[in-house]
């Protein structure tokens, strides 16, 4: 009993554990991350550059041209085969980890992706007028592309089918 008593009275005084403790003890682990150079600082990366991610049905692309500041021009595309991909061109705004990306070389198609510095994730679940950039059997959903090179002059580099440069301006 008077352990337990003594448990008690150690708690008192302390604020409560919620969530908020959670994000900061991550806040701490993901800087102590930083600092060690096990994982980028998100906040000083740049979006501008080039990402890639191979397969054996090839090569899924993603460029951005610009900066966080004006925005970015962006291109992808999402290979599924030969004659079966996903291709667009469009622009975004980075805040922090979202991106939020609009293709606007067919229908407006608008979702948020998530950038840690070197992925590039896109949703699982994306609206229905992004199909209109699809061939059959084919969908940006759940595509993901990491940093290849950093900067606009690799970015200008990227390739695609339908376009010759995925990004070719800024």
């Amino acid at each position: 009993m008077m352990l337990v008593l003594a448990l008690l009275l150690a708690g008192c005084g302390q604020k409560p554990s919620g969530p908020d403790d959670a994000e900061t003890e991550l806040s701490a682990l993901e800087q102590a991350a930083i600092d060690a150079g096990v994982i980028p600082d998100v906040r000083n990366v740049t979006l501008s550059g080039a990402f890639e991610r191979r397969s054996d049905l090839g090569t899924d692309s993603f460029c951005a041209v610009g900066n966080d500041q004006n925005g970015y021009q962006v291109g992808m595309i999402a290979v599924f085969g030969p004659e079966t991909k996903c291709e667009g061109l469009g622009e975004a705004e980075r805040d922090g980890e979202n991106v939020k990306i609009t293709l606007n070389s067919e229908k407006k198609c608008t979702f948020t992706a998530r950038f840690d510095g070197v992925e590039l994730q896109l949703p699982g679940s994306l609206p229905e007028a992004c199909t209109s950039y699809c061939s059959p059997r084919a969908g940006f959903e759940g595509v993901s592309f990491y940093m290849i090179g950093e900067g606009d002059a690799v970015a200008r580099s990227t390739g695609g089918r339908d376009f010759e440069n995925l990004c070719p301006g800024g």
